[in-house]
């Protein structure tokens, strides 16, 4: 049986990720910093192992990798999830929320792969980092997130590069209706995908034959 972990998993694109590869019968290793959230999708889906991660600290991604890896001995598939918005103009946000959306954005990426690359590597494994639609676009007002989101696309093709024994997926989706744009409920009609939708196409992904690699996919509401 594969093991999964999947970061940010306590809510929206994680959680329903989470969610989608327990029904596909993979062993979760679930991180984020809300353990009380992860407590309550550890029973919703029948049982996983959950720890509290924060992907913006190397000690918390280094205790978590090390507890995963003793709990299960290695992984299969790291879907590198957490992620922070931060809008505003360049010349206006402080360097301390400049810092911090790069360093769970991009650091945190960054972080959580290498702490579990030798496994992946060992296994022939796969990487699926979350970005954004915006991670190749230029928008006015929304700079620092912008810029975190390219810097995690450039990681994410580099470590591709340098470790051709492992798979690295960027997903790109647009608008979904998370607590990223405020309290969930949006309409679909409205421009937004669901949680779900994101967490079907990784699963279709995943069951592609071993010797295809879909290196980004760019996916969006049809409103």
């Amino acid at each position: 049986m594969k093991v999964a972990v999947v970061t940010g998993a306590s809510k929206g694109i994680g959680r329903a990720i989470a969610k989608a590869l327990a029904k596909e019968g993979y062993k979760l290793a679930l991180g984020a910093r809300s353990v009380e959230m992860l407590e309550e999708l550890s029973r919703e889906i029948g049982g996983a192992f959950y720890s509290y991660l924060d992907v913006s600290k190397p000690e918390s991604v280094a205790e978590f990798a090390e507890k995963v890896l003793k709990e299960f001995g290695g992984v299969d598939l790291l879907v590198a999830n957490a992620g922070i918005p931060m809008g505003g103009r360049l010349d206006e946000v402080s360097e301390e929320d400049m810092k911090r959306v790069f360093d769970v954005n991009t650091f945190g990426v960054w972080r959580t792969i290498k702490a579990f690359l030798p496994s992946l590597k060992e296994r022939k494994g796969t990487v699926v980092v979350v970005t954004s639609y915006i991670s190749t676009m230029i928008l006015p007002n929304a700079g620092p997130y912008v810029a975190s989101k390219w810097a995690a696309r450039a990681i994410t093709k580099t470590f591709q590069l340098e470790n051709p024994e492992v798979k690295f997926i960027e997903l790109r989706p647009g608008k979904v209706d998370t607590y990223f744009y405020g309290k969930p409920g949006r309409k679909i009609e409205e421009g937004f995908m669901k949680p779900e939708d994101v967490a079907e196409l990784l699963i279709s992904l995943l069951k592609l034959p071993e010797h295809v690699l879909v290196e980004d996919v760019l996916f969006r509401s049809i409103y």
